[in-house]
């Protein structure tokens, strides 16, 4: 966490905001802890970025399956690490 994120790093996801390595830490936790055991994160595309923001397209569901969930994550990045991390979701069906 602490090499990946600065310390007073942001995550915004649709419907709540954090901040601090705790924070997020515990974020992340609670939605790895309420998925379904098969489900995996993939990556749809290689990351890419440039002056300082990264995204990285990604779609949720079981290996091989449909994705239940797809999206986006944009990263703003300043010495190196991420200093505020934005989930968008893509619509229901998209």
């Amino acid at each position: 966490m602490k090499r990946l994120y600065a310390e007073d790093a942001m995550l915004y996801e649709p419907e709540a905001a954090v901040q601090g390595h705790a924070a997020i830490a515990a974020a992340v936790s609670q939605l790895l802890g309420g998925l379904p055991a098969d489900f995996v994160f993939s990556a749809v595309a290689p990351a890419d970025g440039h002056h300082g923001a990264g995204r990285l397209f990604w779609r949720l569901g079981p290996p091989g399956g449909p994705p239940a969930v797809s999206g986006m994550d944009l990263a703003q990045i300043s010495e190196g690490r991420i200093q505020s991390l934005f989930v968008f979701l893509d619509p229901a069906g998209a």
